[in-house]
């Protein structure tokens, strides 16, 4: 992770309004996963693809929970 900083601090530094999507993601675990994602789909990284990058892994996350249960 970036800067050594937790995801519970980026939350609460997204909550907070300090950082937005773009950095959130770009300073978490999957940063390089989002990079390659935008790549992917020939996008520049931005706000809102960031946010639903979250979001899709968020929904991916849940599936996988769901499915070990």
């Amino acid at each position: 992770m970036n800067q050594n900083i937790s995801y519970d601090e980026l939350v609460q530094m997204k909550q907070d309004g300090k950082i937005g999507w773009l950095e959130f993601v770009q300073k978490g675990d999957n940063a390089e996963e989002y990079e390659q994602w935008c790549q992917d789909h020939g996008e520049k990284p931005t706000e809102a693809n960031a946010e639903l990058f979250v979001e899709m892994a968020d929904q991916e996350a849940m599936k996988l929970l769901s499915n070990e249960g």
